[in-house]
């Protein structure tokens, strides 16, 4: 009995690298299981590193050393390459198991590389200041290396470290044609000072547990999609924005809130078309006493709307139609109670000074009266929530804002949608033929019922989803 001949083990690594070309990096990776000689590509290149650690992130001499060497082996590659560092011991720099410094590349062509390292393994000693001019190419390191990154278009760092932050500045300054860079997880990254060229257009930073503060400065900047901890962020020359995503889940972090300065974030986004927003964020500003409707700014462009939180309330409701009166575009709104391992509660702090004025102490009628109507919202998409009380006000609060609204409520269990119509019983008997579940709630006034149909909305997702 004859074998099946293995025709992928047999390609040559120049198909192989070719066929890595056109596929996304998540799916290149996937393709190591495939066969011998693809798995084979992913084995990494061991090199011993005779360097003090104790010098690497402060004295030139070492950090030039340690970029020409990684600036080599990343243009050499083409195509997934693991780099694996040794490194001599240190009394200062503590790492975590074994004693070496892994680097994860993988490069498709000259136009997008992701760079990761190790997690497992990384430096436990200092914070950092990571500044990234891509129009201002790095006079402190040679020129070759900066210059074989010039046709970059996509970058994505992974763990970041204090010892690869000058490896970073010297090889990606003169990255001009670079249009998205993505940061995630770079653990002790405190401050981080971006400067795009006219060809960046998209930034993503993720999961950095100990940033302060973001200086970014990017003139045809589109996209900012931010996940973490709450910081100061600062957004300049930044005119064609189109989304923005804030999510806050890490909650205040080390940052100290500060009113002014997110109200001074939220002007620089005024003009988006599509936003997601952490609702403990928008109720610690109107607890504070921020009125989204006398602020000098609207969001008159913003066509989406992704509130998301841990738990709905009151209080977060009644902030929350505070800050639609500043949408008055808006078409789309989800509403999203998340599962408190993902997004965490932030109990709301004491406000000593007042932006405004004190108004979340109103009632829920007086609440009803200040919204203003939006006559654009067409469908809203409410899910995650088990209190029925409270699912119910918020229905009614965004019926109250919205006449023609098409409203659905997605089950916490599954993504089964029921459509919801709200009336009198008899305007709805009227109205709909197929059986319905009554439930009346007071609204103040009358009683009117909320019925559900089942129905499919597969397709309404909010945009920055997969980001989540």
């Amino acid at each position: 009995m004859v074998d099946n001949p293995d025709f992928l083990s047999a390609l040559p690594n120049d198909v192989i690298h070719a066929i890595f070309s056109f596929l996304p990096l998540k799916h290149a990776v996937q393709t190591s299981f495939l066969s011998t000689a693809w798995r084979r590509l992913w084995i990494p290149i061991h090199v011993n590193l005779d360097v003090d650690l104790d010098e690497a992130a402060g004295s030139h001499e070492v950090s030039k050393v340690v970029t020409g060497l990684i600036g080599t082996f990343l243009i050499s590659c083409n195509g997934p390459r693991k780099l694996c560092l040794g490194l001599p011991k240190s009394e200062k720099v503590n790492l975590k198991g074994k004693n070496e410094w892994i680097l994860m590349a993988t490069k498709v062509e000259k136009k997008e590389l992701h760079l990761s390292f190790s997690e497992g393994n990384r430096p436990t000693r200092d914070n950092f200041h990571l500044i990234l001019d891509i129009n201002c190419p790095s006079l402190r390191n040679s020129f070759r290396f900066a210059s074989s990154f010039a046709s970059l278009k996509i970058l994505h760092l992974r763990s970041l470290t204090h010892l690869s932050k000058n490896m970073v500045a010297a090889l990606f300054s003169n990255c001009q044609l670079l249009e998205a860079l993505k940061l995630v997880k770079c653990i002790g990254l405190q401050h981080l000072d971006l400067k795009g060229g006219s060809h960046f257009e998209s930034f993503e930073m993720l999961d950095c547990p100990q940033v302060v503060k973001v200086d970014l400065s990017a003139p045809n900047l589109k996209s900012f999609r931010y996940r973490g901890v709450l910081s100061c962020i600062q957004i300049k020359e930044a005119s064609g924005l189109i989304d923005a995503l804030l999510d806050f889940r890490g909650g205040p972090g080390l940052w100290e809130f500060d009113c002014e300065e997110i109200i001074s974030l939220l002007k620089a986004l005024k003009d988006i078309e599509v936003l997601t927003l952490s609702g403990w964020l928008i109720e610690w500003m109107c607890s504070a006493g921020v009125i989204f409707g006398k602020l000098d700014f609207q969001f008159n462009k913003l066509k989406e709307l992704w509130w998301i939180g841990s738990q709905m309330d009151g209080t977060k409701r009644d902030s929350m139609a505070c800050f639609l009166n500043a949408t008055p575009s808006l078409e789309r709104l989800f509403i999203d109670i998340i599962d408190k391992q993902i997004v965490a509660s932030f109990p709301c702090k004491f406000f000593h000074h007042f932006w405004h004025e004190p108004h979340l102490w109103m009632d829920y009628a007086t609440v009803k009266c200040n919204t203003l109507a939006l006559q654009r919202l067409k469908t809203a998409i409410i899910s995650g929530f088990t209190a029925q009380k409270e699912e119910l006000l918020l229905i009614d609060l965004l019926h109250n804002k919205a006449t023609l609204l098409s409203l659905f409520v997605k089950s916490p269990q599954n993504d089964c949608c029921r459509r919801v119509a709200v009336g009198t019983n008899g305007q709805l008997k009227q109205t709909w033929t197929s059986k319905w579940s009554n439930i009346p709630v007071a609204n103040g006034e009358s009683e009117w019922f909320t019925e559900y149909l089942e129905e499919d909305c597969g397709d309404l997702r909010p945009a920055h989803s997969k980001v989540l």
